[in-house]
């Protein structure tokens, strides 16, 4: 079983959030993580079992790199995949639920909500982003 954490980072926070969801995730048996920022990211997708896509909030948007992978994901079926949507914010924090929304509209199965985290991630919103990527883990290892 695959996962694949797809990110975005302006400052580092969103960075530091997908290094803590792989993490999580690795620690389920017989799950790989494939961590790749979002202008890498293409031809895992079909390979990926379960897809969990990251960014931070600029102008109540994913950052537009987000929104062109996001936007390209209407080529790639993703019936029977699973995922989640997280992501930092300085202000508003919309990101996290459109990226969720879309991965919604697009088929994936959402195995957890979307994870909001305002600022730099501290030590508890570090713990949740490892939950994230053991939940999402969890339900693609035991199908």
């Amino acid at each position: 079983m695959q996962i694949l954490v797809v990110y975005d980072t302006r400052t580092g926070n969103t960075d530091r959030m997908a290094q803590a969801v792989a993490e999580g995730a690795r620690a389920v048996d017989k799950v790989e993580v494939v961590l790749k920022r979002v202008r890498e990211a293409g031809d895992d997708l079909a390979d990926a079992d379960a897809i969990i896509v990251g960014s931070p909030t600029h102008s109540k948007q994913p950052s537009q790199a987000m929104k062109k992978f996001l936007s390209d994901l209407s080529q790639v079926s993703l019936k029977d995949k699973v995922g989640a949507a997280f992501g930092s914010y300085g202000w508003s924090g919309e990101a996290p639920g459109i990226i969720e929304r879309t991965l919604k509209e697009r088929g994936l199965r959402v195995a957890a909500k979307a994870l909001r985290v305002r600022g730099a991630p501290g030590e508890i919103a570090l713990t949740n982003c490892r939950n994230l990527g053991r939940t999402v883990a969890t339900s693609i290892a035991h199908v």
